[in-house]
């Protein structure tokens, strides 16, 4: 081998040794997978309140009311919604009655959602014109458009949560 095939292949199997511990510590960092939906930052990113309002609009619009709960509303919300449900189911694993419940809860939301279109309507309007006030982990949107409603969203970690607050 000569020597200037030899420099590369050293600097390649050093740049693989390099690269492969950080795309190990990138895949540690990507947020828990819940209810079977991984993060889809792609579609949905939700980094400032801006964008998760327009990505749950975005979920609202594409039916993936499944996707929203799973990791775009409050998750504590959500889980006190699934423990209390799992409580009604009395057969299976713990994790088969947890999905079992967040299916009832993904259920309920939508048929919730359809009986009251004006609640996604409302959601709409704040994703295209709503101003944000930011304060620490809390962001409240208002818009002209509909005075005597505010929406909430929580940041936790890196992300920002629809919050249970109706206003």
């Amino acid at each position: 081998m000569n020597h200037s095939l030899r420099a590369c292949f050293t600097l390649l199997v050093l740049g693989l040794i390099c690269v492969g511990p950080a795309a190990q510590e990138e895949k540690k960092k990507q947020p828990p997978r819940r209810f079977g939906f991984d993060i889809d930052e792609t579609t949905f990113p939700q980094q400032t309140p801006g964008d998760a309002m327009k990505s749950i609009s975005r979920a609202l619009d594409r039916k993936k009311v499944d996707y929203l709960l799973a990791q775009m509303v409050d998750p504590l919300h959500v889980d006190f919604w699934v423990d209390r449900y799992k409580e009604s189911f009395t057969q299976g694993s713990e994790e088969g009655k947890r999905l079992l419940a967040f299916d009832r809860l993904v259920r309920e939301r939508t048929e919730y959602l359809q009986n009251d279109p004006l609640i996604a309507r409302d959601l709409r309007i704040f994703a295209q014109e709503a101003k944000w006030d930011e304060t620490g982990e809390l962001a409240i949107g208002t818009t002209e458009k509909i005075p005597t409603r505010k929406v909430f969203l929580r940041k936790m970690g890196e992300r920002w949560f629809l919050d249970n607050k109706q206003q």
